[in-house]
């Protein structure tokens, strides 16, 4: 075989390889990115479980802040009856 031929054969089979070799890196590199975003983008039930959690422990402070300010006009109505009545001369 004529050597100018198979140089030609293996800087051919080179240059094949190495775009085999970048087409499959840039192949599993996309399919890695879709990946990566598959799952940042779908809810995991330990986050549905935590903002239900969450949820309830907000309804409930709520609760008891409105309990609370309830018991302070309530507090402040009895104090305001009690002033009305210490100013009565007699």
């Amino acid at each position: 075989m004529d050597p100018d031929v198979w140089n030609f054969a293996v800087v051919m089979t080179v240059i094949i390889a190495s775009l085999g070799g970048l087409a499959g890196i840039w192949i599993v590199t996309r399919w890695a990115l879709a990946a990566t975003k598959r799952k940042e983008t779908a809810p995991s039930r330990l986050d549905d479980a935590r903002l239900e959690q969450l949820q309830q422990s907000v309804d409930s402070i709520a609760i008891e802040v409105e309990r609370m300010s309830e018991a302070q006009r309530f507090s402040a109505k009895l104090l305001a009856g009690r002033e009305a009545e210490s100013r009565i001369p007699r």
